[in-house]
């Protein structure tokens, strides 16, 4: 809990919170952007696919076609992480995002959150890169621990799992800060293909924990661990709702 100077206890900050469901992760991004830029209040904000067949098939292919995506942190070169030909054939869409971070594969099994803080709502967060990972870090591992997981780690800037095996990334961040208001994006795999992780040159620059392991032998879906992606879902807005007062809302 939090103190204000005078030593008495502070009442939770109050947020919006925006539950998206299917929408596009280009219409999903520049929705954030618009607010992150444009609303001096916090938020958070939730995009969840509805679950794919679980069995192959032309109506699980049609759903991940609906909802895959390319995504590009700021920086990000496509030349330079992206199998360029590949991803034309497959067609895919390649969107860069406002923020930074790394490079995404998104479809129907990709969920994402959202953190925006408004200016002093947390003033025990310092507006700077290693703070707020370890705030929202505290979040994330109440809400795996709400689903029996009890192994979260953070790696570099991502989010794994610590086994014996080695350590495996499950949530991809990316921030943008502007003054003392700053958002916090997260990318978790529930699941994934690992036929899709081909779009992906292995990137020049990496984490050591990675130790050069190609895409698919250090990524591992959330499902993989879980019992049910919508227990991880309702664990999640619950352990954001003990840190944050949250408001529901929808898009006029």
């Amino acid at each position: 809990a939090r103190r204000r100077a005078t030593g008495k206890m502070a009442s939770p900050t109050r947020a919006l919170w925006l539950r998206l469901r299917n929408m596009p992760v280009l219409r999903m991004l520049q929705l954030e952007e618009a607010i992150f830029r444009t609303d001096t209040r916090s938020w958070f904000i939730t995009n969840t696919w509805d679950a794919p067949p679980t069995s192959a098939g032309p109506e699980r292919d049609a759903a991940h076609a609906a909802a895959q995506s390319v995504v590009l942190g700021i920086s990000g070169k496509p030349a330079e992480m992206l199998n360029l030909e590949e991803v034309l054939k497959a067609g895919v869409p390649v969107i860069k995002r406002f923020s930074g971070g790394g490079t995404i594969i998104s479809d129907a099994d990709t969920l994402f959150a959202t953190f925006i803080c408004a200016a002093d709502d947390e003033p025990q967060v310092p507006p700077y890169p290693d703070p707020i990972l370890d705030w929202t870090s505290s979040v994330y591992d109440a809400a795996l621990h709400g689903c029996g997981a009890t192994n979260f780690a953070v790696r570099a800037n991502d989010y794994c799992f610590a086994t014996e095996e080695g350590d495996f990334k499950f949530g991809g961040n990316a921030q943008s800060i502007s003054g003392k208001r700053w958002l916090h994006h997260t990318s978790l795999l529930w699941d994934y293909e690992p036929a899709r992780m081909g779009l992906l040159r292995m990137p020049k620059r990496q984490p050591a924990y990675r130790a050069q392991r190609s895409h698919g032998s250090f990524v591992r879906g959330l499902s993989q661990t879980l019992p049910s992606r919508d227990a991880f879902c309702a664990s999640l807005a619950a352990a954001a709702g003990a840190t944050w007062e949250l408001t529901p809302v929808e898009l006029e």
